[in-house]
């Protein structure tokens, strides 16, 4: 019988530890905002798109694969895809920094051929979050204030929001 009892507190202790490693790998790390990027309100007065970029790093275990990225307004709602004010949509580049461009000059330099869309990219280490920005000028009353990247990291989900301090758009 103390056999039997042994085994088992052996058995508990071994999954416990096994559980509580898995729980640290798979929650440590988060990503970390290198550069900032913004551009005056107006330049998007003539209604055309500009493309601004972001540098990232991922800090921690792993290797995370992202899921979606979404934005959050000074007000706090998320901007959607029929949003009025605002209309943004994420891609990823590997390669190099884009910085702040126009819509034209990022067609004649070709640049659009290195973009990947967000959905299921996998992390290792740094990239560049570049954003395509549609702003209606006349009826904009909030600007971005932080993302929210929703990533798994070895199967388990993860949120974590990241502040916009300066937003995209000044005054």
């Amino acid at each position: 019988m103390k056999k039997n009892i042994v085994v088992l507190l052996v058995f508990l202790v071994l999954i416990i530890g096994f559980w509580g490693v898995f729980n640290y790998i798979s929650h440590n790390g988060e990503f970390t905002k290198l550069s900032h990027s913004t551009l005056g309100r107006e330049r998007f007065e003539d209604g055309n798109a500009h493309y601004f970029d972001y540098h990232f790093r991922w800090e921690g275990m792993g290797n995370p694969i992202i899921e979606k990225v979404e934005f959050v307004k000074s007000d706090g709602t998320i901007v959607t895809k029929e949003d009025d004010e605002i209309r943004i949509h994420p891609f990823i580049s590997s390669s190099e920094s884009i910085g702040v461009l126009d819509e034209e000059t990022t067609i004649k330099e070709r640049l659009l051929n290195e973009l990947v869309e967000v959905k299921s990219f996998q992390v290792d280490e740094d990239f560049h979050l570049v954003l395509r920005v549609e702003l209606n000028v006349i009826n904009l009353k909030n600007d971005i204030s932080s993302l929210r990247i929703t990533y798994r990291n070895f199967g388990v989900t993860h949120y974590q929001y990241i502040p916009f301090d300066d937003g995209i758009v000044t005054n």
